[in-house]
């Protein structure tokens, strides 16, 4: 991923302009639901936690944009985040987290540290 000092064109993640593409039509919805019928989407129930937060533009502090978390814990120090732009059924995914929580061992005592690694 290259790095700039130049500001990014204004963008939002979800602006007032649809989704480009054109709208699906009634046979594609057909096949939709003919899917959902035989498919068990077994990582997406996995899913147990949702946290919504705010992320702040690195070129621009005044643009901020609503984040949606939608969270599953794969062990004890792994969560995986599907990151959303709305909790809407319309929304559109943007990005994946995984976050570890890093387990210390001070003196037979169990100590969590909360900082928590991000990967993108």
């Amino acid at each position: 991923m290259a790095s700039t000092d130049k500001s990014p064109e204004p963008s939002s993640a979800k602006g007032p302009e649809p989704t480009p593409g054109k709208a699906m039509g009634v046979g594609q919805h057909m096949i939709d639901k003919g899917a959902m019928m035989i498919q068990s989407l077994e990582p997406i129930k996995q899913i147990s936690h949702h946290a919504c937060s705010f992320a702040i533009y690195s070129h621009d502090m005044s643009r901020q944009i609503e984040t949606h978390h939608y969270c599953s814990r794969l062990h004890q120090n792994l969560i995986q985040c599907a990151v959303y732009d709305s909790d809407e059924s319309d929304a559109r995914l943007f990005g994946l987290l995984f976050f570890t929580l890093i387990l210390f061992q001070l003196s037979q005592n169990l100590i969590y540290d909360f900082a928590v690694t991000c990967n993108l």
